[in-house]
C-alpha cells in the first residue's frame, strides 16, 4: 500500500518539484475517506467521498482517487472532484503553491501532471488559469490551453508578479 500512496507525494510536487518543500518527502502520509478500495495484487488503490491526503505541507483534497501502480514500478494517479484542491509549501520559503481543478491526472512514466477542467494553479501572487494545464516533472515545462472548439472563445489567463528589487 505505501508504494501506490506514494502517488499522492508525487501530486504535491506538480507544480514546482525543484521547489517543493523538501522534508514532505520524509514525512508520514495520511489519507482520509469515507471509504477505500486496497488492492495490492493488482497494485490499484481507490478512496472515495470526501478525500483528505497529507503528507507533511502537502495537501490535497478530492472527491475521489485512484492510484495504481504496475510491475514496473510506474505510477499513476487520478483525483476527481468538485473541484481537487491541493496545496504545497516551497522549500525554505514561506510561499506556498495551491492549484485546482476538477481533475487532476499524474502519470510517472511520463513525467506529466495534467490538471483538467477549469484549471488554475498560484504560486505566491502569480497564477495561471486555463482549461487545461500540463507540467512536466522532468523538464518543468508548463503547457496551458484555453477551453478552445468551434464555438468557444476559451482563453488562458496567467498573471506575473514584478519581481521585488532587493
Amino acid at each position: 500500500m505505501r508504494h501506490s500512496l506514494m502517488l499522492a507525494l508525487a501530486l504535491g510536487t506538480l507544480c514546482a518539484p525543484a521547489f517543493a518543500e523538501k522534508a514532505d518527502s520524509s514525512k508520514p502520509i495520511e489519507v482520509n475517506a469515507d471509504s477505500a478500495s486496497l488492492d495490492q495484487k493488482q497494485g490499484i488503490n481507490v478512496f472515495e467521498g470526501n478525500v483528505i491526503i497529507t503528507q507533511g505541507t502537502l495537501s490535497l483534497r478530492a472527491h475521489k482517487t485512484v492510484a495504481t501502480q504496475d510491475a514496473n514500478r510506474r505510477q499513476k494517479l487520478q483525483a476527481t472532484g468538485s473541484p481537487v484542491y491541493f496545496r504545497q509549501k516551497l522549500d525554505g520559503q514561506a510561499e506556498y503553491v495551491d492549484g485546482q481543478a476538477s481533475r487532476v491526472d499524474y502519470d510517472s512514466a511520463n513525467n506529466t501532471v495534467v490538471l483538467t477542467g477549469k484549471a488554475q494553479v498560484k504560486r505566491g501572487k502569480d497564477i495561471v488559469n486555463g482549461e487545461q494545464i500540463t507540467y512536466n516533472t522532468a523538464t518543468e515545462i508548463y503547457q496551458v490551453k484555453g477551453q478552445g472548439g468551434s464555438n468557444t472563445t476559451g482563453r488562458v489567463t496567467i498573471i506575473l508578479q514584478p519581481q521585488e528589487k532587493p
